[in-house]
């Protein structure tokens, strides 16, 4: 799974590459504000790709502004996208948050059920008499 989406995310950021001359940074915040909003809803390996893809192509788009002499528009995108990473990265925590909650949880329930089973096991049966 792990090779998959490496390739996966390799292969966008190209198709990123290539295409970063279509769109304007603008456009691309916008976007990346949209995709956080999604992963923050539904958390899902695709959502945080498509966050991920969308900065990958902003930082392409910062670096073309600067090559052309543009740097206070760069300057402005990167304080920007650095407040947007800020957010993706606290919605990434909470998401490892509720996992970590949901693996104690499952956890606790498996140490209910193995103590529920030791007891059964052990529990006293009336004798029978002859």
């Amino acid at each position: 799974m792990t090779a998959i989406r490496t390739v996966s995310t390799f292969a966008i950021c190209l198709a990123v590459i290539l295409f970063a001359g279509c769109d304007s940074p603008d456009r691309t915040l916008d976007t990346i504000r949209k995709d956080l909003v999604a992963y923050k809803t539904a958390p899902t390996p695709e959502n945080e790709l498509k966050v991920e893809t969308s900065f990958a192509k902003l930082d392409t788009q910062v670096a073309e502004l600067q090559r052309d002499g543009r740097t206070a528009e760069a300057a402005a995108v990167e304080s920007i996208a650095s407040n947007l990473r800020g957010d993706f990265r606290a919605a990434r925590m909470v998401n490892s948050l509720r996992d970590a909650q949901s693996a104690i949880q499952g956890i606790g329930e498996a140490i209910k059920d193995a103590s529920k089973s030791i007891g059964d096991v052990f529990e006293e049966k009336p004798a029978s008499t002859p």
